[in-house]
């Protein structure tokens, strides 16, 4: 186990870790949109060594905060176990599924987010920037599921919103749609509008 870190209670498993007074990476973009870049860029290389293995890395950079100009992951739990992953039941257990468990897929999320974040922050040029420093972990092949495709659109769009491409109106609109908390909210019948819809405005934006 990591340094500082300790397991309080077994049943349910609990860890404690120090207390990390730096901001998160979200809160801190405005005034460190560098640090913030280098920080995503960390990320989606520790997700792409795991790829590979039997674990996977939570990519919800909320979870994240820089400290020395470096990425700590502030909630370890639960653990993202590719072998023990459960059935999706639902398909918001399908999306949610992909998200963590499919390599590209998470990394498709995180470079879309970050972007999301950088274009509101700071403007296209500083977005341009992580697109060139992320550049090499471009999906290969066309996205097949639903999941895949809604965040391979997202990444996509921001990335033509980063080249100046489309307004970034229209990439915060889309990410409002194909936002994973407002589809577990929906009815199961509710999502499988959504996703026709999506699928709809997709082909509508080229994605």
């Amino acid at each position: 186990m990591p340094d500082e870190l300790t397991v309080s209670d077994a049943q349910p498993l609990t860890i404690r870790h120090r207390w990390v007074p730096d901001p998160t990476l979200v809160t801190a973009v405005s005034s460190q949109t560098a640090t913030f870049t280098s920080n995503v860029v960390q990320i989606g290389q520790w997700i792409e060594r795991l790829a590979d293995t039997d674990a996977r890395l939570d990519a919800n950079l909320a979870n994240f905060c820089s400290t020395s100009g470096g990425p700590v992951l502030i909630d370890v739990l639960p653990p993202l176990i590719p072998s023990v992953r459960p059935e999706p039941r639902n398909l918001f257990e399908e999306l949610f599924a992909a998200l963590c468990f499919d390599t590209a897929t998470t990394l498709d999320a995180l470079a879309g987010y970050a972007l999301r974040i950088i274009l509101r922050a700071a403007g296209p040029a500083a977005a341009a920037n992580l697109v060139h420093r992320t550049r090499d972990t471009v999906r290969r092949g066309r996205a097949s599921t639903f999941p895949a495709r809604w965040f391979d659109a997202r990444r996509t769009l921001a990335t033509r919103a980063a080249h100046g491409e489309v307004d970034t109106d229209l990439v915060h609109e889309f990410f409002a749609f194909t936002s994973v908390l407002r589809f577990r909210q929906l009815t199961e019948r509710g999502r499988h509008a959504q996703i026709e819809y999506v699928e709809q405005r997709m082909q509508e934006l080229d994605l």
